[in-house]
């Protein structure tokens, strides 16, 4: 698991919020078409240090991501809503393997980032970087904080050291606009 820690990022009203981003290893990565397997899918084996790191956090947000591939034979429209429907999924089963890890009550919100814009005419050769699991602690946050708001700004203001930040916001389908899109 790579982490970055984006501490003091403010809101649109100078409140701040505090942030550690958990990027898991390639072996965590989904595989194309894995929403049918995600209830039997092991869940990462959490260290102590990792379930440590989740119990200290305020909030914890889950985020669903699903590759630019389709189903065969979809249209674009519901192929996209297939893979947000994916991505969705993934976000929730985050959340389950997080609870389980976790020994206090914590609040878990599902991001649902959607579906990976096309990047290449055709089928791309390998997409699993478009299918990473990630993980958002919120640490700490002043009272009245807009969360959406201070992610938004820590992810851009990231987006250089880790790239990912920058792929979350501009190339998912759900992820792009001025607000993120929760599962409920």
């Amino acid at each position: 698991v790579c982490s970055s820690d984006l501490r003091n990022v403010r809101d649109d009203v100078g409140r701040s919020a505090s942030f550690r981003i958990l990027l898991f290893s390639d072996e965590f990565r989904w595989r194309i078409n894995s929403y049918r397997q995600l209830e039997s899918t092991d869940a990462p084996a959490f260290t102590d240090a990792m379930k440590a790191v989740l119990n200290d956090a305020e909030e914890v947000i889950c985020v669903g991501t699903s590759s630019e591939e389709m189903p065969a034979g979809a249209s674009m429209e519901a192929g996209v809503a297939s893979e947000e429907w994916r991505a969705a999924r993934r976000a929730e089963q985050i959340a389950v393997w997080v609870r389980s890890a976790l020994q206090k009550p914590t609040p878990i919100r599902k991001l649902n980032a959607g579906f990976h814009t096309p990047t290449t005419a055709g089928r791309p050769s390998d997409t699993s970087d478009q299918r990473r699991v990630v993980i958002i602690l919120v640490l700490d946050h002043d009272e009245g904080t807009n969360i959406d708001e201070a992610l938004r700004t820590a992810m851009q203001r990231e987006h250089d050291r880790a790239p990912i930040f920058e792929t979350l916001l501009t190339r998912y389908s759900l992820a792009k606009g001025a607000d993120f899109r929760w599962v409920p």
